[in-house]
């Protein structure tokens, strides 16, 4: 955890410009749905408030075709805000720390976008059933397939390569893993909850204060102004990357290997004292 809000004090520009420049448009798509799809659910608490009687039953009309596009999207969203974040951890890795630009970071997402999104299929359907028949191996797999999209794109693995890795490199840190991610999440949860708070504040105060009945032009605006919680979700995910490198480097020692090959060279970068190696 203190590696990830030492990597984003130091990359808090770069890493947001990236993130909402690349992302953003998918933030925006997804904001757009829902804020039509709360439009449509205060017509109908409307109706049932003033007593009117529906064309339909009320579970049938919350499940309407709008519900599942913002679950739709807002898988999309997920998946391109992670992508984003690990397209400018990857670059920033292979430049050995040097700040990765947002066309590269673009490259990196372009090429693994459409692959990371249909691999993520399956992923998503074994964890939805390991919630459905018994929570435990939902959050197991949750836990354990965290690092898969990582994987697919930092390791340029294949489906059962990525799968398979992610269980080998866990296997002795799930419940390392399993606190990082709870208390990123905690974190990310708690601040983006504070600005979803204030905007939903504000933007009812300004539906109290007015005359008029701008129901859909809040609902449509409170999403859209939510985009910026979703920033939050930096935290979250750059410590779940970090934490992939960290596993990954206990397993494979990448970084002694890579001190090993570079003894005797002249690209030597130690900035510790001799003492320390």
């Amino acid at each position: 955890m203190n590696d990830t809000f030492v990597f984003i004090k130091q990359n808090l520009k770069p890493v947001t410009i990236s993130f909402l420049g690349i992302s953003g448009i998918f933030m925006l798509a997804a904001a757009i749905i829902q804020g039509i799809y709360q439009n449509e659910m205060g017509g109908i608490f409307e109706q049932i408030l003033k007593g009117t009687t529906t064309s339909s039953p009320l579970p049938l009309e919350l499940f309407s075709s709008t519900y599942f596009l913002v679950g739709l999207f807002a898988w999309i969203n997920i998946i391109a805000m992670r992508v984003t974040l690990i397209a400018y951890v990857k670059v920033y890795e292979s430049k050995d720390g040097e700040t990765p630009t947002m066309p590269e970071v673009w490259g990196e997402f372009k090429k693994y976008f459409l692959k990371v999104l249909v691999y993520s299929i399956p992923v998503i359907l074994l964890i939805f059933i390991g919630f459905v028949f018994c929570i435990a191996p939902g959050f197991y797999l949750l836990v354990v397939l965290m690092p898969f999209e990582i994987v697919l794109m930092v390791e340029n693995k294949g489906f059962s390569e990525a799968f398979s890795r992610c269980y080998v490199i866990i296997k002795e840190n799930f419940w390392q893993s399993f606190g990082i991610y709870l208390v990123a999440y905690l974190i990310y949860s708690f601040t983006s909850g504070i600005i979803g708070g204030v905007i939903a504040l504000i933007t009812g105060a300004i539906s109290y204060f007015t005359t008029k009945d701008i129901t859909a032009s809040v609902a449509l605006v409170t999403s859209i102004l939510n985009i910026f919680s979703f920033v939050f979700y930096i935290i979250f995910f750059i410590s779940a990357i970090l934490n992939y490198y960290s596993l990954a480097e206990k397993f494979d020692g990448t970084g002694i290997l890579r001190r090993l090959n570079n003894l005797g060279g002249s690209n030597n970068n130690f900035n510790n004292t001799e003492e320390q190696y």
